[in-house]
């Protein structure tokens, strides 16, 4: 289930001890709420414990990169598409001096921007001179093609000499 956003947990537990103190069951001020029961249990032991509704700091490596960096990391790309993420990972630099990861250049691009990693175009740039080209090209190809289609007989699958 996704999680509880604040002002539903202030709304569970505004809920929670009218319903408990009416006697409604757990399981139907879950039903009600659009949550578990277990949730609702949860929250009610996490406030009388507590007193507070606020999500628990969690473990975890904390992140390489603050926001106004990962901002600069989503910019610079944009001024510079054709540079990689390695290449783009060796001139950036994180929280107290260390590195930025290669893999953590790409999730800060797909997660901030929703960019990803592709090839990039090999060819000719389509200039105004190179579209007047093609235009050209087509327009005689295709009288050509009026020419050798008018030799053509279509028949229903009899054969003529």
């Amino acid at each position: 289930m996704p999680r509880l956003t604040d002002t539903q947990r202030h709304e569970v537990r505004g809920t929670c001890t009218c319903m408990l103190a009416g006697g409604l069951p757990r399981r139907e001020i879950a039903r009600r709420m659009g949550c578990s029961p277990s949730t609702i249990v949860r929250l009610h032991q996490r406030y009388v414990q507590t007193g507070s509704l606020n999500d628990r700091p969690r473990p975890g490596r904390q992140r390489v990169t603050s926001d106004r960096q990962e901002r600069y990391i989503r910019v610079t790309h944009l001024r510079d598409r054709f540079q990689t993420a390695s290449q783009r990972a060796r001139k950036s630099i994180g929280i107290n001096g260390r590195r930025i990861s290669i893999s953590t250049v790409r999730r800060r691009l797909r997660s901030g921007a929703g960019w990803k990693a592709c090839r990039p175009f090999r060819g000719n740039m389509l200039t105004q001179r190179r579209r007047q080209n093609r235009l050209t090209w087509t327009r005689r190809l295709r009288r050509w093609l009026m020419r050798q289609w008018r030799r053509v007989l279509f028949t229903d699958e009899s054969r003529f000499r």
